[in-house]
């Protein structure tokens, strides 16, 4: 259901063509209105920019409230810095005032738009942005840290003083999208991020004072295996990301499963809920005066086929 529309078209300063052929930076103008996407499991916010043979998608997904956000960047113009190998980095700058910082991605295709870098961990700054230079003392202290639902750090301040998004890899031609300013888009996210955990039927008042976010109490890297990739799957080659949602009640038993965001078929998200909840178990979160509550936990499984 579209939630939201701001910003007024812009017409495009310069096409991918013509920065190339004059060895400057691609530089894509708005050619849409950004438009907000309230869905029952995320809210995407989304524009195009560029016109033609140049017309290239951006979006950034949120499963809930906090920093991290998934980002796809995906058109013609992607061509001149994508990579099909998953193990290459990309150099990610939003606006001028935001560090370069090194992200993965994976390669895929957006409708029309075609090729798609896929990125699941993003944010406008880097994953260190507010931590310690201490490591964690555990690996549940990592995984608390990680999954952390309402850990919103970066501030709507910095947020507004962004204004473009440059995309690069390897000394190519940097792919730089025109933003706009980013405040009002963002404030308008976090509305709906809101709005999306209430729909869950989540006290966000109390959740932003819990004394402890629901913990798994092992691995999560053990919930699943190479036994649990779909055999028909593997005979394809196919492979898959599922963004997924557990409810996780006031025991630590996960009480349903929710799938957020999946880039392939059914067989991935069947065999990753079934999966989660046989095996899953949490210490489960504790309101402000410590009581087990309700809550949940949020994860990225991905299926990848072993390299030979």
């Amino acid at each position: 259901m579209l939630r939201f529309i701001l910003c007024a078209t812009v017409s495009i300063a310069v096409t991918a063509q013509a920065a190339l052929a004059a060895d400057q930076p691609v530089v894509l103008e708005p050619s849409s209105a950004w438009n907000l996407n309230f869905a029952d499991e995320s809210c995407r916010l989304m524009r195009i920019f560029g016109e033609g043979d140049d017309r290239t998608a951006f979006y950034i997904e949120r499963y809930g409230p906090g920093d991290g956000f998934a980002m796809v960047v995906a058109g013609k113009p992607v061509r001149t810095i994508a990579s099909r190998d998953s193990n290459d980095e990309y150099s990610l700058q939003f606006g001028q005032y935001e560090r370069v910082r090194e992200q993965r991605a994976t390669l895929g295709d957006l409708s029309e738009y075609k090729p798609a870098l896929i990125m699941t961990r993003a944010g406008f700054a880097g994953d260190d942005e507010g931590e310690t230079t201490s490591p964690p003392q555990s690996a549940l202290a990592e995984y608390a840290r990680e999954t952390d639902p309402f850990a919103q750090k970066f501030s709507p301040d910095r947020e507004a003083r962004i204004e473009w998004l440059t995309n690069t890899r390897g000394g190519r031609t940097p792919l730089q999208l025109a933003l706009g300013p980013m405040g009002p888009p963002m404030a308008a996210m976090r509305k709906c991020t809101d709005d999306l955990v209430q729909h869950w039927g989540i006290d966000v008042g109390e959740h932003a004072q819990l004394a402890r976010r629901a913990i798994p109490k092992d691995n999560p890297g053990t919930w699943l295996n190479t036994r649990d990739y779909p055999l028909g799957l593997v005979a394809m080659g196919v492979q898959g990301l599922v963004q997924l949602r557990l409810s996780v009640g006031p025991d630590g038993v996960p009480s349903d499963c929710h799938i957020q965001g999946s880039t392939r078929g059914a067989d991935f998200d069947e065999i990753s809920c079934k999966r989660l909840m046989q095996r899953a178990r949490f210490e489960p979160a504790l309101g402000a005066e410590g009581q087990p509550i309700a809550s949940f936990y949020r994860t990225t499984i991905r299926f990848v086929m072993p390299e030979r």
